[in-house]
Parts: C-alpha cells; structure tokens; sequence
C-alpha cells in the first residue's frame, strides 16, 4: 500500500488496525475459510443481532463506513466521476450480515452459484474418487450456499438479491453483466467486459487472474464433465438436489429426478 499511488494518500485515513473487530475480522487467523461460526450463527437465523455481538457489529460498522467513504471519496476525485456503487467480493455471509445490521450500508447482494459438481472436482481433482472429500465438498457447497440465501433472503429485499451462475457468466459474460447494470441503474456498456484490463487496476491480493494483461488463458472450464466419475457426479447431484433450489440452483432437482 506504502509504493501504490491510489493507497499511499489514503494511508493515514483508513482504519488498518487489527485490533477489535476491524475490517478483516472475518478474514483473520481464526476466521478465515470457516462456513460455519457457531458464536454468530445463531444471530443470523433467527436475524438479529444479539446483545453479545451488539457492540461488536457497530464497531465494525463504524470501520468500515470509515473505509468505503475514504475508498469512495478518493476514486470520485481521481476519476472525475459520481461513484454510485462500491463492490464487496468478501464472500462472506456473516460480514453481509454485520455491515447490514450495523445501520451504515444499504446493502444489495449478488449471490454466485457454481454447479455442485464442478465445485466439488475442482476441491478434489488430484483424487475425484475420494469419497471422504467428495462428501466433505459436497456438505460445504450445501452449507455455504444455505447461509448466504439465508443471510440474504432475511436481511435484504428480494429485489436487492440477485443470483448468478458460473455457468451463465462465464458462457454469456456481457449479457449477464449488461444485466446486473441495468438491475443497480448503471449505463453499463457491454463492451467493457473486452477492455476492462485496460483501466486502473489498484489490487493489492486476491486471484492472480487480476494481474494477467492478456485474456488466452480464460476459458469456460468444464473438465468435471469428463474427469468426475459419472456414479460420483450422480451421488453429488442426489445429495445436492434438496437444497439446490434454495441455494440458487433449481434446475439440479429436476435433473436428479
């Protein structure tokens, strides 16, 4: 952050600290990659915030109101531009449960599905015969998925959640975003899903995928269809087909049938 021109300014303003409950508490050492959390948990489905965690979620809140504004003040000036929208891509449930509980945020959500069975070979293709994997991978898709519709059916009008697929963004990129746009209001231009490498790109971790000035390497990846087992892509789609429709995948029950 200290050697990036966008973030060097902005350094004294943002709350960076990793004491209390910061902005990456969701992401720290004890946090990071759980599905379930059993202490807040029970705070999102009954869809309340308990007197526990009560102090917790404003102090949060606080931060990261803190942080976007900051964020967003910044990228105003140096575009010349209105910004309208600040994108999260946390993935988190319970940190969409504690920004909107907060007070702080109007919050929409864009709930990405991936294919249970593309998302369990993709965790278990150095052995897609693993049965304890297969069913570990299979249980997590199922939980995460539950929890983010969850968190965001009781916490955020229907008609500020939207649910995507891989399938249909990775095989139909500028219809479906042209169509997120037009769902925030924005005067979205299909073409920028060709150029958007070409614009100021301040990243400072995540998929390396950021960082590649050329797009041959990305491709609609459907290798589960011929490397996964045909009897464990069966058992995926049993086991999946209860909860698909509720995690954003309706279609998997009727193939199961």
């Amino acid at each position: 952050m200290e050697e990036d021109d966008f973030w060097r300014p902005l350094l004294d303003d943002i709350p960076l600290d990793i004491d209390g409950y910061h902005i990456g508490y969701f992401r720290n050492i004890f946090q990071v990659g759980k599905v379930i959390r059993w202490g807040v948990l029970p705070d999102v489905l009954r869809n309340e915030v308990s007197d526990k965690w009560r102090p917790a979620v404003q102090e949060y809140g606080v931060k990261n109101f803190q942080y976007f504004g900051t964020v967003r003040e910044a990228a105003s000036e140096r575009s010349g531009e209105s910004i309208d929208w600040l994108i999260d891509n946390s993935k988190d449930p319970y940190r969409v449960f504690w920004l909107q509980h907060s007070g702080y945020f109007k919050t929409r959500v864009i709930h990405l599905v991936k294919d249970p069975r593309a998302f369990v070979y993709s965790m278990t293709k150095e052995n897609p015969t693993d049965l304890t994997a297969i069913f570990r991978y299979t249980g997590r898709w199922i939980i995460e998925n539950a929890i983010i519709a969850k968190v965001a059916k009781n916490n955020v009008f229907d008609e500020n959640v939207r649910r995507i697929t891989y399938d249909e963004l990775a095989q139909s990129p500028k219809r479906t975003m042209k169509s997120i746009g037009d769902w925030l209001g924005l005067n979205y231009d299909p073409a920028l899903v060709d150029t958007f490498r070409e614009y100021e790109n301040h990243a400072l971790s995540g998929n390396m995928m950021r960082w590649r000035a050329s797009e041959e390497d990305i491709y609609y990846d459907e290798r589960w269809r011929e490397e996964l087992p045909d009897p464990i892509k069966h058992l995926i789609l049993i086991l999946t087909a209860p909860f698909a429709s509720y995690c954003g995948y309706p279609e998997l029950h009727e193939m199961s049938a």
